[in-house]
C-alpha cells in the first residue's frame, strides 16, 4: 500500500499546473483529472484520469484511492470569466461540479481537501476585507463571482456535514508557468510588455504570485482548519504603476497617461464587442474588468499568516517573472 496521494483538478491551469510542479519537486503521487479535449497538455510524470466535474460518473476512477494510506484533494478546477454575457457553463462547472466534487469525496472518505476559491466571492465592504463564512450570489456582482460564492456555500455545508475541508482565496493570480495561456492577469501583463495597452486605467487591483498560492495551498493542507477560510493575497497596486514596473524593466521612461474611469467605461463594452468579433478567446477590457478595477481590494491575509506562516514576495518580482 501506498503511503499518500494527492488528487488535482484542474492541473493543466496555472495555478494547477505551479502546483503539480511543486508537488513532484517535493516526490509526492500525483493523480490529476484530466478533460478528453485537454490530454494534450496534461501533465507528465503523474496519473493522468479522463473526467469531468460535472459527470461524477466519470470521476470514479479519479477517486478510486483504497491503494493509499493518506488522500489530499485539491480542488482547482473552474471556469474563470471576465465577460459581460452569461456563460451557463460557468455555473455548471463551479457549482454543481464543485458540489460532484465534495459528494465524492466524501463518499470516498478523502482525508483532506483544499478548495481554491476566489477573494471575488467575499462580500465587497468599505475598509480591510477579511475572512467570512457568509456566503451567497447575491452579495457579489458578475457570473463568475456569483458562482464561487455559491459555491464557497457548498463547501462549507459539507463541512459542517464533517468533510475535512478548508477554503483560500487567492486575489488576482499572476507570475510565471502560465504556458497555455489561460490566466488573463498575465495576459494583460504581456499586453502592456508589448504595447497593446498602451496606457493606464484609473484604478488598481491586489495581485498575488502563483508560487506563493501553492505555498499557502500547502500550508494549509497541513495547519488550516476545518471549515476555515484563508486570504491568499498579495499586494495592490494601480494599474498605472503596474505599466511602469514594465516600462522600468525595458528601460523605458515613466508615463502618467491614466485613462479616467468614466471614458474607460465608455470604451469596455466597445472593446469586449471587437474581441467577440476577431474571435479572441481572452478578451482583455470588459465592462466587468473596468468594475473590479474601481472596487475595494483592501484584502487582509493576517489570519493565514498567523496561522501558518503565510508570506507573499514583492509584486515587483512577481510582475517581471510574469514575463
Amino acid at each position: 500500500m501506498e503511503d499518500k496521494l494527492y488528487l488535482i483538478t484542474g492541473a493543466t491551469g496555472h495555478l494547477g499546473s505551479t502546483l503539480v510542479k511543486k508537488l513532484l519537486d517535493n516526490n509526492e503521487n500525483i493523480r490529476a483529472l484530466i478533460l478528453k479535449n485537454d490530454i494534450e497538455n496534461a501533465p507528465k510524470d503523474v496519473q493522468i484520469c479522463i473526467g469531468d466535474i460535472t459527470d461524477k460518473d466519470s470521476m470514479k476512477e479519479f477517486f478510486a484511492v483504497k491503494d493509499y494510506r493518506h488522500t489530499t484533494l485539491i480542488h482547482c478546477a473552474s471556469l474563470i470569466s471576465i465577460a459581460s454575457k452569461t456563460n451557463p457553463r460557468i455555473w455548471n462547472i463551479n457549482v454543481e461540479g464543485t458540489r460532484n466534487v465534495m459528494e465524492l469525496a466524501k463518499a470516498n472518505n478523502i482525508e483532506r481537501i483544499i478548495y481554491i476559491s476566489t477573494v471575488h466571492a467575499i462580500k465587497e465592504k468599505p475598509g480591510i476585507i477579511e475572512e467570512t463564512d457568509d456566503f451567497s450570489k447575491d452579495y457579489v456582482e458578475g457570473p463568475y463571482a456569483k458562482s464561487k460564492a455559491e459555491a464557497a456555500k457548498i463547501v462549507l455545508e459539507y463541512a459542517k456535514q464533517g468533510l475535512n475541508v478548508s477554503i483560500v482565496h487567492p486575489s488576482g493570480i499572476i507570475g510565471p508557468g502560465d504556458i497555455h495561456n489561460h490566466n488573463h492577469s498575465v495576459l494583460t501583463i504581456k499586453a502592456m510588455n508589448t504595447g497593446k495597452i498602451p496606457c493606464a486605467i484609473k484604478g488598481g487591483y491586489d495581485f498575488v504570485d502563483v508560487r506563493d498560492v501553492v505555498d499557502g495551498i500547502l500550508k494549509c493542507e497541513e495547519k488550516g482548519l476545518k471549515g476555515e477560510c484563508y486570504i491568499l493575497n498579495g499586494e495592490y497596486i494601480s494599474v498605472l504603476d503596474l505599466i511602469n514596473i514594465i516600462r522600468k524593466h525595458k528601460h523605458k521612461a515613466k508615463t502618467n497617461i491614466e485613462l479616467p474611469y468614466f471614458i474607460a467605461k465608455i470604451i469596455a463594452p466597445i472593446a469586449e464587442r471587437i474581441s467577440i468579433l476577431l474571435n479572441n478567446k481572452h478578451p482583455l477590457l470588459t465592462p466587468y474588468s473596468v468594475y473590479t478595477l474601481n472596487t475595494n481590494s483592501n484584502f487582509s491575509h493576517k489570519k493565514a499568516s498567523n496561522q501558518f506562516d503565510y508570506q507573499p514576495r514583492n509584486i515587483e518580482e512577481s510582475i517581471i517573472d510574469s514575463l
